[in-house]
């Protein structure tokens, strides 16, 4: 059964450049991004300890929340939609 919380990454590969396609919150710490600092396209890089600050901007919309081991983005999936977010994580992103 698939879940409602994850988006598979060719499931979000289809909906790339659609109307209505996700937007994309990398939500990794400093360590991890330095680690390796490739963006997803289109993603946009937040704070995860601040979301309650930047989780309003995405009220109403789509959005797909990922980091490197999909911790915290499972964790504020919740603010997320508490903000009015429809929110997933990415399932297992790392090759």
């Amino acid at each position: 059964m698939p879940s409602t919380t994850a988006i598979t990454v060719s499931q979000l590969s289809r909906l790339i450049g659609l109307p209505g396609a996700p937007a994309i919150i990398d939500v990794r710490i400093d360590d991890d991004y330095n680690a390796d600092p490739r963006l997803l396209p289109g993603s946009d890089r937040r704070d995860f300890r601040s979301v309650s600050n930047w989780a309003a901007d995405f009220a109403g919309r789509q959005v797909t929340v990922v980091c490197q081991q999909g911790k915290k983005a499972l964790a504020r999936r919740g603010r997320m939609a508490t903000a009015g977010g429809r929110c997933r994580r990415i399932a297992r992103w790392r090759v």
